[in-house]
């Protein structure tokens, strides 16, 4: 069977993400998409449009001095929703790390992502990590 098209999105703003290619990235997120991060960090909340989400991007892989580094374990998904389940790792200069799963929730419209929810296994961790 085919992959859904949604799907292939996805899997495209994942791609794009991994080998850091922001002008693939930035055709890939809606002009008007919000990125909702959970927890207490000063990367938690609503980031809304492209503008913002692409600055959220940045600044994560500058205060990592760009160790972020994801793997894909599995992408499914269909018209409505789209979910990834992911191995995140990072670095901090001052010797935090992060090493977890999580999970990316998508909203997929007209080849775009409108809404994505990002969730991490141990939220408290990640927390301490970005904050």
């Amino acid at each position: 069977m085919a992959e859904h098209p949604n799907v292939s999105v996805v899997r495209r703003f994942y791609q794009a993400f991994i080998s850091r290619d922001t002008a693939r990235l930035a055709q890939l997120v809606g002009r008007d998409m919000e990125f909702h991060v959970g927890g207490r960090s000063i990367y938690a909340g609503v980031h809304r449009g492209r503008d913002q989400v692409l600055k959220l991007f940045y600044e994560t892989g500058v205060v990592t001095e760009h160790s972020i580094r994801i793997e894909l374990h599995a992408i499914f998904g269909n018209e409505e929703h789209v979910v990834g389940l992911h191995r995140i790792t990072a670095m901090r200069a001052d010797g935090r790390t992060l090493n977890q799963h999580g999970c990316l929730v998508c909203h997929v419209k007209a080849g775009v992502l409108t809404d994505a929810w990002l969730s991490f296994e141990d939220l408290r961790e990640a927390d301490r990590f970005w904050r």
